[in-house]
């Protein structure tokens, strides 16, 4: 880690990073002992902005076939290799797009683009990643959602309709209730769009963890 690491913003639980990160909670607890992601604190364990952001990186990496082993191989080597990591604050050479090759224990990084995958190794964007957090996790790599956003310093970071002060999870249970739709509407000053964004977010969030 560089010297100019940034102050940890956000207080998640295990359970709430593994909404954004589209995993159970409980290998959100298995990650943070091994160092695939790391956390503010050990117990009981509580993860910051940045350290949901891992999470993400790493249900990624896991998406594209590689084992844990490498995975920690990898974000160990991102954390060398950036100054100013973690994936939140670092500045990303060629838009974040690299190839990660493995050559026994150790892993190698070089510009790339994506049609090298199958010949060279496996393709990472962190750009890719980054921006998915900030709209809501894991899903939103699949299906980006203009209005719903995960910013630290609004509603303690939970996913939330963005520009409001009212999370995604609010949005769908009020939905689901008599007059919850003139509720939103009305007192929480949202429109049709902003309101089925949400809930379509909030069910893709529970298709991930029910397939965890």
């Amino acid at each position: 880690m560089g010297g100019n690491e940034p102050r940890a913003i956000g207080h998640y639980s295990a359970a709430e990073v593994a909404r954004l990160a589209g995993v159970s909670a409980r290998r959100i607890g298995s990650w943070a002992p091994y160092g695939i992601i790391p956390s503010i604190s050990k117990k009981p364990r509580v993860y910051s902005y940045a350290d949901a952001a891992e999470a993400v990186l790493v249900q990624y990496l896991l998406q594209q076939g590689l084992d844990t082993t490498t995975i920690r191989l990898i974000v160990l080597g991102l954390r060398d290799r950036h100054t100013r990591w973690p994936l939140t604050n670092a500045p990303l050479e060629h838009d974040g797009a690299f190839l990660v090759i493995r050559e026994g224990d150790e892993v190698f990084f070089s510009a790339a683009v994506p049609d090298q995958q199958v010949a060279a190794g496996t393709f990472v964007n962190l750009l890719q990643v980054r921006t998915a957090l900030e709209a809501g996790g894991w899903v939103a790599i699949k299906t980006p959602r203009k209005h719903i956003e995960v910013d630290p310093e609004r509603l303690s970071g939970q996913p939330v309709v963005r520009g409001h002060r009212v999370s995604t999870e609010t949005v769908a249970d009020l939905a689901t209730r008599p007059q919850g739709l003139a509720l939103l509407r009305e007192d929480y000053q949202l429109t049709d769009d902003e309101i089925k964004e949400a809930v379509e977010y909030e069910a893709d969030v529970a298709d991930a963890l029910s397939a965890a």
